[in-house]
């Protein structure tokens, strides 16, 4: 299939460049960067102004980029780390499950139940980047930067949802593994729809459900055709920047230790606003407080708290269901590296089969 004209056009305009002329000891570089769903808080107030601004601003434009959303480059999200390694970005943010097919490990931050608050979750992440890095290495020619939550991923239902049970017979938009377990163990059925598509599926009923965090939902206007969002704890959308190995070599030191730097920086401002998102996305769905960073839904949804008998259930699901698939298909290394970081975080244990 071709890509969009649009693509063509914006990859065009590429090309790593360095020369000669300084700016604050800096070679002139310009960077293509592509850099997630615009739609989302992270992408307009973290993203954007990062890569549009920061770098240039703090090098005296020795440091530029060409920098585009996923809808702007006409891509729909899992084909980014395939680009990204063939060298057709220098820097790409890209959602940490989409690898899983290749390497288990990357759905290691993303079982749902694991970590139900975002400070526990930060942990489990800072514990398990070396092996996710060791893992962009070898297989995806590619330089972990900073990782960092989209925000908690819960429930956006289109009829009544007063809880677990409520899923059964439901089709549930799911986009990793783990989550389409969950959804099945409690008797759904998950579907696979990008998130671009989720609104138009939902209007079909190709789905009655759909997973995504509180306020990415939100700012893709999903309560539109959602009413009731469902607080069940199903992860948290792990996503990472990295740069290309080979793109990344031909930097110079000076260059790298900078970059390595501000990345360190931004992490913190990325996982800052995603904390932030989760109740804000709460209150711009459902009027249970202020909205300040997202679009007050017309009309509002209804909030699903948690039951005990549904956290029980859930934990259910992830010992007996996921964590055995999960550990199962990442064998008997990979088990180990997470019972050391995210299990000793979480306070879980997996066992490999």
């Amino acid at each position: 299939m071709q890509r969009p004209i649009r693509t063509l056009t914006f990859l065009a305009s590429f090309g790593l460049s360095a020369m000669a002329a300084q700016a604050q000891d800096f070679p002139k570089i310009n960077l293509k960067v592509s850099g997630g769903n615009q739609t989302q808080n992270l992408f307009q107030k973290v993203y954007k102004p990062f890569f549009t601004e920061t770098l240039s601003a703090k090098t005296n434009g020795a440091i530029t980029t060409t920098f585009g959303s996923l809808e702007e480059l006409g891509l729909r999200g899992p084909e980014v780390l395939r680009l990204l390694r063939q060298g057709v970005f220098d820097i790409s943010e890209a959602t940490m499950s989409y690898m899983a097919g290749e390497d288990s490990r990357f759905d290691g931050l993303d079982l749902p139940g694991v970590t139900v608050d975002i400070a526990t979750q930060r942990k489990a992440a800072d514990a398990f980047r070396p092996a996710l890095a060791k893992a962009l290495e070898t297989k995806y020619n590619t330089k972990l930067l900073s990782m960092s939550p989209v925000a908690a991923q819960m429930f956006y239902c289109k009829g009544d949802v007063a809880g677990l049970d409520s899923l059964r017979g439901k089709a549930v938009r799911t986009f990793n593994r783990a989550m389409s377990q969950m959804v099945e163990g409690a008797g759904g059925s998950s579907v696979n729809v990008p998130f671009a598509e989720v609104i138009p599926a939902m209007q079909r009923g190709v789905a009655q459900c759909a997973v995504t965090g509180t306020s990415a939902g939100n700012t893709a206007r999903w309560w539109e055709v959602s009413d009731h969002l469902y607080a069940l704890p199903m992860g948290w959308s792990m996503t990472f920047f990295g740069a290309n190995l080979r793109s990344w070599s031909r930097l110079d030191e000076k260059t790298r230790t900078f970059l390595e730097q501000q990345f360190a920086e931004l992490e913190d401002r990325m996982w800052a606003q995603a904390g932030s998102d989760i109740q804000d996305g709460v209150n711009c769905n459902t009027g249970l407080g202020p909205c300040k960073d997202g679009i007050e839904a017309n009309p509002k949804m209804k909030f699903v708290t948690v039951s005990d008998t549904d956290k029980a259930a859930a934990q259910k699901i992830l010992r007996e269901r996921i964590l055995p698939d999960w550990a199962k298909r990442c064998g008997a290394e990979c088990v180990a590296e997470w019972n050391a970081t995210v299990g000793k975080v979480a306070g879980i244990e997996a066992t490999a089969q």
